[in-house]
């Protein structure tokens, strides 16, 4: 019963084109794909919740990885860096993020996905990755790299508002983001 040099096994040579045609032929599935224009963009629908979870997760490792060598300032959670944050955010965040006891924006309603709420009571919002998030911005969504207008001060002053501020009062909030030294 020898069959000479044959086995049941697949020659390495002919796995290796069976592999190359199978990446070949999802390359070609995934182009046709794209072009096809089936798959909707708009920011009037949802997400794929496929989508939405590959993304969210790509987000999370990516933050973690690249903000991990950014060094929390000693002085970060001072009184007047945290009141100073909370006036930048009313000036520059509510408009997406929302504020307590305040209608979202209308321009916060259109956002796909939705900005989060920073200021909910169960949010981390820890100051490391709170400021690599202003400073850089996040491909793909609203928001925007603010390390290209405001100084890196400015930027730890809302990180140390978000993570100081968790879960404020609506009152609290606004008496918080008035003028002058927030008291």
């Amino acid at each position: 019963m020898n069959s000479g040099n044959r086995s049941i096994f697949p020659s390495a040579r002919s796995t290796f084109f069976v592999l190359v045609a199978a990446a070949l032929i999802s390359l070609a599935g995934a182009f046709a794909f794209m072009y096809s224009g089936l798959y909707d963009v708009s920011a009037a629908s949802g997400h794929n919740p496929l989508v939405a979870w590959f993304l969210h997760a790509t987000y999370e490792q990516s933050l973690h990885r690249h903000a991990k060598n950014v060094h929390v300032p000693a002085d970060l959670m001072t009184t007047a860096n945290v009141e100073a944050g909370a006036r930048l955010y009313q000036s520059t965040c509510v408009l997406c993020h929302g504020a307590p006891g305040q209608p979202l924006s209308p321009i916060g309603q259109g956002i796909l996905p939705l900005a989060p709420n920073l200021l909910g009571a169960t949010r981390r919002n820890n100051p490391q990755l709170m400021y690599w998030v202003i400073r850089n911005g996040v491909k793909m969504t609203a928001m925007p790299a603010f390390g290209k207008t405001h100084d890196d001060a400015q930027l730890w002053q809302i990180a140390s508002f978000l993570y100081q501020a968790r879960g404020i009062s609506p009152h609290d909030y606004e008496k918080m983001t008035a003028s002058g030294s927030g008291k």
